[in-house]
């Protein structure tokens, strides 16, 4: 956690607000066709209200733990180094809390991303085995081991908030047993 898993959701999120996904896709036939009666949107707007909903939650938790912050970045991609700044000297659960958010902004923007390998590094919750992939139908990560399903007999599937939790639990475990 820290300043790499901040770079990286830093690198994500400058992707993300690129200006080629920040188009809607051309999902339809190139041929000539009849003009539709209303145009569609400028603007991928599933993905302006991602990035707005992202920046708010970083934003808003920043005013919440800071009083004073210093202004914002003139554009997305120095928000979490900005975030960062203004929390050092926050109190110990709301920097877990930081550390948190950006942890599960960079998973999850990679995930918009097409990278369904970033749930790969994160064991299953349930079984702990290391079989994790991501199912894009379900929006969910699912454990591959035959013998891990739930109470109906599915197999176990985990949001990216469960697993971020999971892992940060983990690291607090392995911290506080280091000493």
């Amino acid at each position: 956690m820290g300043r790499d898993t901040a770079a990286a959701a830093a690198r994500a999120l400058r992707l993300l607000n690129s200006p080629d996904l920040r188009h809607p896709p051309n999902t339809g036939p190139t041929a000539r066709r009849s003009a539709n009666a209303t145009p569609g949107a400028p603007l991928n707007l599933a993905l302006v209200d991602y990035l707005e909903a992202t920046a708010d939650q970083v934003i808003s938790h920043t005013r919440k733990v800071t009083p004073n912050p210093e202004p914002l970045p003139l554009n997305l991609d120095g928000l979490y180094d900005w975030y960062v700044r203004n929390t050092l000297g926050a109190a110990e659960a709301d920097r877990r809390h930081r550390d948190t958010l950006i942890e599960l902004h960079a998973l999850e923007h990679a995930l918009r991303l097409g990278d369904f390998d970033a749930v790969r590094p994160h064991p299953c919750p349930a079984c702990g085995s290391w079989g994790v992939f991501w199912d894009p139908a379900g929006n969910r990560a699912r454990c591959s081991d035959r013998d891990c399903r739930d109470d109906e007999g599915l197999a176990s599937t985990w949001t990216p908030a469960q697993l971020i939790a999971q892992k940060i639990q983990r690291t607090e475990i392995w911290r506080r047993n280091a000493t």
